[in-house]
């Protein structure tokens, strides 16, 4: 949403899909996938500025809303693990 000239607002919803999970402690590595949900729900929030030459910038925050440990495969006792993530963004609109 154009809010002036050139500035945005950027909201919505984002889905994530599990491809690897890997954990790294006192040198050994360990596949962490089964501990954890193969999909994730957030959503983001963020600004955006575009050029008149199409060069453009964004910086968008995501909230992660579920939770991605699987309490299936592993003891929690009541902690949750959500993302949150910050992206930054340098496009050009062609």
């Amino acid at each position: 949403y154009y809010v002036a000239e050139g500035f945005s607002l950027q909201a919505g919803p984002q889905i994530g899909f599990l491809l690897s999970a890997t954990d790294e402690f006192e040198g050994e590595e360990e596949d962490i996938k089964d501990f954890l949900k193969g999909t994730d729900f957030g959503v983001n929030f963020g600004l955006g500025y575009e050029l008149d030459n199409g060069l453009n910038f964004a910086a968008r925050y995501n909230v992660g809303l579920s939770d991605n440990l699987d309490t299936t495969e592993f003891e929690s006792e009541g902690a949750e693990y959500k993302n949150s993530v910050i992206q930054i963004s340098v496009g050009w609109f062609f």
